[in-house]
């Protein structure tokens, strides 16, 4: 499958795009706001994304956590392969 490096790797990416999308959340409704502003997308629209943009970066930061220490609990980081 994946060497234990590159599992490692991936969570810590994982976590860090999932905490990322936290982050900008606060911009990114700014822009669906102005969006809404200019007649671009409604309000079911803004809400709509706004609640997947909340999902999404919740559900991929816990996967990147999980993932995170489901490598840490391997026997090849503990002894070092």
């Amino acid at each position: 499958m994946f060497s234990h490096p590159a599992m490692l790797l991936f969570a810590v990416l994982l976590t860090l795009c999932g905490v990322w999308m936290r982050w900008r959340a606060h911009d990114y409704r700014m822009s669906a706001e102005e969006a809404m502003k200019d007649g671009k997308l409604t309000y079911e629209q803004v809400l709509s994304r706004l609640k997947m943009i909340k999902i999404v970066s919740r559900i991929i930061t816990v996967a990147g956590m999980a993932l995170l220490i489901a490598s840490l609990m391997t026997p090849e980081f503990w002894n070092g392969r």
